[in-house]
Formats: structure tokens, sequence, C-alpha cells
């Protein structure tokens, strides 16, 4: 540490006074050691700014010698469009205030700027009075350029990944219309030529028929994925669980009906979240229970409990089960574990689902073995305290509501 004549001073004191002199020395050579091996500069200051002390981190750190920064103001080191920072420091300074992590910037003697952090104390004197400041001054310019460099990163990424929903929704929307085309006139080509062309023939155009159609699926459940993708939860924005239940209920009321399904369904909360991407994430988990049935009619349990704060929802089915090591693959857009022909679908329901639960804040996860069933789960965070809602549970089968 430098300033060795007011230390010297305070010595002769400390001897006057009947200090032991060399244990005194012996315990400032020490601070003063501990303070010059430091990787963090170390500056002291008057009440009026003026360095008292510059040790050797404060050299390496803003490139000026001891002997050019004591005596000398501490804007040296301040640049023109923060000199206001230390007059407002000095004054916490002169009222006992300690500042700590206090990030700014700061000059070396070359001119090039650093992001640093300062934690200042007040110094007093033997009376107690505030005479001067500590100051300790960390470089963190690395760690602000890599903070600096992933938000930029993350912010590249939320573009390109804002264009690319935008292009895939946009696709999805605009081959609707030449795709209707296809399947139009395929039907119609099978209507007027059917039987006419020969076996070969007529397999083509269901070939063509069907081709159409599944796409047409596609581009419908590619659009829902995106819109999933880019809707924000609303302030205040609700659904009514049951009431959405019974809408999804609707729009499978053949599929439940071809089956001979059951569903039953406990009451159920109202919830922040869109009613439709509710809707949604019914339709999709009961159509699946309904279409990856056995031999036996579905028999389908919708329940909830609230747990740590978040609604926990299970859809229970009896059906065929899925073999446990797919049950993170399952989730994946566009991914099948069975053949088309004997399961029909797009692959696309359950990434709708993860999609739609994820921007909600939530997640969802399967418990199956093959022949014995799935529960799919999935929670919706609660955006206040939740009560529940009581109520006997709800019955339907394929003649509809019991």
């Amino acid at each position: 540490m430098k300033g060795p004549r007011a230390l010297n001073d305070r010595l002769t004191q400390l001897n006057d006074e009947g200090f032991d002199l060399k244990e005194a020395a012996s315990a400032a050579a020490w601070l003063s050691a501990i303070v010059d091996s430091s990787d963090d500069a170390i500056v002291s200051k008057d009440l009026n700014g003026i360095v008292m002390s510059w040790n050797n981190a404060a050299e390496r750190l803003f490139g000026y010698t001891a002997a050019e920064a004591v005596g000398q103001s501490i804007t040296l080191i301040i640049p023109p469009d923060r000199i206001d920072e230390e007059s407002r420091i000095l004054e916490r300074l002169r009222r006992g205030e300690r500042i700590d992590h206090f990030e700014t910037i700061r000059m070396r003697k070359d001119g090039n700027r650093l992001n640093v952090s300062l934690t200042i104390s007040p110094v007093k004197d033997m009376d107690g009075r505030i005479v001067g400041a500590s100051k300790i001054a960390r470089d963190i310019t690395t760690r602000i350029r890599q903070e600096k460099a992933l938000r930029d990163a993350n912010e590249a990424l939320k573009r390109a990944n804002a264009d690319l929903e935008h292009f895939a929704y946009s696709a999805a929307h605009d081959l609707q219309e030449p795709l209707r085309m296809v399947s139009l006139y395929s039907e119609l080509l099978q209507q007027r030529f059917g039987g006419k062309l020969g076996p070969k023939g007529d397999e083509y155009i269901r070939f063509t028929v069907q081709g159409a159609a599944r796409m047409e699926n596609l581009l419908r459940d590619l659009r829902i994925y995106t819109q999933a993708s880019t809707a924000e939860y609303k302030d205040g924005e609700e659904a009514d669980a049951s009431e959405v239940l019974n809408r999804a209920l609707g729009n499978l009321e053949v599929a439940v009906k071809e089956s001979g399904a059951s569903i039953v369904s406990a009451a159920l909360p109202i919830v922040p979240m869109h009613e439709f991407q509710l809707e949604q994430i019914f339709q999709n988990l009961i159509g699946n229970a309904i279409r990856y049935r056995s031999g036996s009619p579905p028999r389908i349990h919708v329940s909830t409990r609230l747990q740590d704060n978040e609604w926990v929802f299970s859809v229970q089915d009896n059906g065929i089960g899925i073999d446990p090591k797919f049950k993170e693959q399952i989730f994946g857009i566009f991914k099948r574990l069975h053949n088309a022909s004997e399961y029909p679908g797009t692959g696309m329901g359950l990434a709708i689902c993860q999609r739609i639960i994820e921007r909600a804040g939530g997640r969802i996860w399967v418990q199956s073995e093959i022949g014995r069933g799935s529960t799919f789960s999935f929670t919706i965070p609660c955006r206040e305290p939740a009560s529940g809602r009581s109520g006997r549970e709800e019955i339907f089968d394929s003649s509809g509501r019991g």
C-alpha cells in the first residue's frame, strides 16, 4: 500500500501513546502485503476524491502507476459522461453508507473503457469521524461481454424461431388452397373413372385421394402447432376446464359413439389458460385414448388435483399402452409408433399438447405399459392461490351424458 509518510506518522503517534511499535509495524506491514497482493484494485481516497493509496492491482487494471495516481483526483479514471457518479458516491460516503457491487464503467490510462464492480466503504479516524473511503474495483468486462453475447444470441434465436414459425404458418396456409384443388380433382377422378382404369388405375387414384387428405390434415395440425407456439397468456384470462372438456367431447361425439367409449370426469377447476388451447389438449388426449383402444370399449377417466400451487390433470385410459422406452419420443413432432393405415393420424397431436402446455409454464408426461393402458398427466401453474371445485363426477358415454 502506498502513502508511507502517513503510515510512519501514525506509527510514531502509536509509539508515543504506549503501543508496541514493533507489533504495530508488523500489523501494518501484514496489511500492506495483503492489499498489494490482491487481484482486485484497492484504492483509498479522501472525502474530496483525492487518491491516497493505489495498490499493484490498480496499476495493472487502470494503467497508472502509484506515483501518477496518488495525489490526483479519482476522476482520473472516470469517463467524462459519468463524472456525476463521483459526487453522488461521496455524498453517500459522508452519510456513512457502504456501496456494494456498484457496476459502472471506468477508464484506463490508454483511453480504453472497463466494466467494473465497485465496493466502497467509509474510512473513519480514531475518533469515529469519516475521513475518506476505501474502494475495491473488480474488472467484470469479460463477464459483461459474455452476458451481452448471450443476450444477442438469444435475441437472434428468438428472431430465427419467429421467422421459422411465420414461414411454417404461411406455408401451411398458402399450400391449403392448391391442395384443395388436388383433393377435389382426385375425388372427381375417382368418381368418374373409378373401375374404368383397371385395378392398378383404381389403386393409384385411391393413393392420390388418401395422400391429399393426409396432407390436408398435416397442414391443419401444422397451423395449430405454430399458433400454439406464438400465443401468449394474458393476465386475467381463464378457462373453465369442465366447460372446455364438454366442448372437446362434443367435437369427438362421432368417435365416442362409434367406439362405445365411456368418459368419466371429476370436477375440474378454472385455470389460467386460453380456452381454445385447453380444448385442443383435451381433444388430442381423449381422441388418442379412443384411437389407440384395445379390444374392449375405451374407458377414460379425467381427473385433477392441486399440488405445489399447480393443477395436475390426468387422462387415464384402458388402451393398448406404450412401451416405456418411447415415453419421450411420442411428444416429438410427426413422431408415430404405429402405421398410419392401422391407426390414422398425423403424429402431431402430442407435440401440439406439449407446446401449448410448455408455453403456459407447465409440463406433460406419460405413464404406460404395453397392454395396460396409459395415463397422460400435465400441469397448469396457478396464477394465484387456488381452490378446488367440489362436485360429483360426470359420466359421458356413447349415448351422451349419463
